[in-house]
């Protein structure tokens, strides 16, 4: 479109300023999640699910048994005796429910070093290990070290490329999920770590695509995992080409080029992209989606009216939200409109800006609020109160946050509708 010269000021600075105007309008939106959230709430993309890793693997009450096991296999056969590597991974458990991470992570790293020389680099063997060992460093808070074992946990389940299978593609989506987990984290280079994995959940919804035996849920999960790649972008970065360097097409022809280095360069390209890629991924899926029932069918438009809202295009989104209202009641299915719209939801509402700590710490203030929301998602006539913890200048900040929160309004007569007197209870997260 922008290969014609005379053609270029009227249509891609057009094109550029209008992205532009939306990615303004997010960020002046709260990413609900990243400061606080309504108090309970939670989501899978948060990473809450290595607690029930944890929870599975509890240690032995004694590892006495154990090292006698341990002593008298290496006596007898060695020390990368094949046996010895299930003694060892008693006792690493049984350290890690003692606390001591050090000594349980010595042993796993040991008992993965003898399976890879007695099986193979790539041996199945490994992974309950492997497993042990990213909730070893998670729970002592090691995230460099959780990083780099999940890398070879990904290598291990075959990066991510077919053939495909359940286990395949699940490892593939909690690999992705570390990676936005290390964004929000502060873990490594975020450009480079967003653009990879943009880049790779882009391969794998392609490669899905061309696999006519992959199930509708892996696209489904490739699909969710894309959208939340998509959020974080559009909360981490905007773009270096300001409106005031938009002067002419001679200007800027003539100018050497406003991004400095390539990443920043790509990422000024995701960004301008992002809504459009965000909506068509999502368009994919409901196409995919036409073979399940209208319950799947609306919870995958729900999905693309939010977005669409989130981005700014109302049309759209109240032509989406009206489809939603009308699969759901032809479907006979009054209840999951009412549990689905029938109060207004703070956007977005799939976690993608919400971590929890690592470790259980001391309770979080808790604020009760008072608000309405109106037809078109904005709150008003908020009144804050503090139940638990102490007041501080937190409490005035998420005043401002909250009231900066876009909403999906109420939806369940066939049209937006105020909502007055909501109270709810919020829980800050720092």
């Amino acid at each position: 479109m922008c290969s014609n010269l005379n053609n270029w000021p009227a249509r891609c600075l057009l094109a550029i300023v209008c992205g532009l105007f939306c990615l303004s309008a997010i960020s002046a939106s709260t990413f609900y999640g990243e400061d606080f959230v309504r108090l309970g709430a939670t989501w899978p993309e948060g990473g809450v699910h290595w607690q029930e890793v944890s929870s599975q693997t509890s240690g032995p009450a004694d590892a006495q048994p154990f090292r006698e096991q341990l002593q008298a296999l290496e006596q007898r056969h060695g020390p990368y005796a094949d046996g010895l590597a299930e003694p060892l991974t008693s006792m690493g458990r049984y350290y890690r429910q003692q606390g001591d991470h050090e000594r349980a992570v010595a042993l796993y790293r040991r008992a993965m070093h003898i399976v890879r020389i007695n099986d193979g680099l790539y041996s199945d063997r490994q992974i309950p290990l492997l497993r042990e060992l990213l909730v070893s460093y998670r729970e002592v808070g090691d995230l460099e070290s959780l990083d780099q074992r999940y890398e070879y946990f990904f290598r291990l389940y075959g990066n991510g490329q077919p053939p495909f299978t359940e286990l395949r593609v699940r490892a593939t989506i909690e690999f992705m999920r570390w990676q936005r987990e290390a964004l929000r984290r502060g873990v490594g280079n975020d450009k480079r770590r967003l653009l990879d994995l943009i880049d790779l959940n882009e391969q794998l919804m392609t490669a899905l695509q061309q696999d006519v035996e992959a199930d509708y849920s892996w696209h489904k999960q490739a699909a969710y995992s894309q959208l939340n790649n998509l959020y974080l972008l559009l909360q981490r970065y905007t773009p270096s080409i300001q409106e005031n360097q938009l002067l002419t097409s001679r200007d800027y022809i003539g100018n050497q080029p406003a991004v400095a280095d390539l990443e920043a360069q790509k990422v000024d390209a995701r960004l301008r992209s992002a809504p459009a890629m965000g909506a068509d991924v999502l368009q994919q899926l409901a196409s995919a989606s036409r073979l399940q029932d209208s319950t799947e069918q609306a919870s995958v438009q729900l999905a693309l009216g939010d977005w669409y809202f989130w981005n700014g295009r109302k049309q759209s989104s109240v032509q989406t939200y009206l489809g939603v209202v009308k699969r759901l009641r032809d479907a006979g299915r009054e209840d999951l409109l009412e549990q689905w719209m029938g109060e207004p939801v703070e956007l977005p509402d799939n976690g993608a800006f919400w971590q929890p700590e690592l470790a259980t710490g001391e309770n979080k203030p808790v604020i009760r609020a008072s608000y309405d929301v109106s037809s078109r998602g904005k709150l008003s006539k908020l009144q804050t109160r503090v139940v638990e913890g102490d007041e501080d200048l937190a409490h005035n900040r998420f005043r401002r946050k909250l009231s900066a929160t876009l909403f999906r309004p109420r939806w369940v007569s066939g049209e937006p509708e105020a909502v007055t007197g909501l109270l709810r209870e919020y829980q800050l997260l720092d």
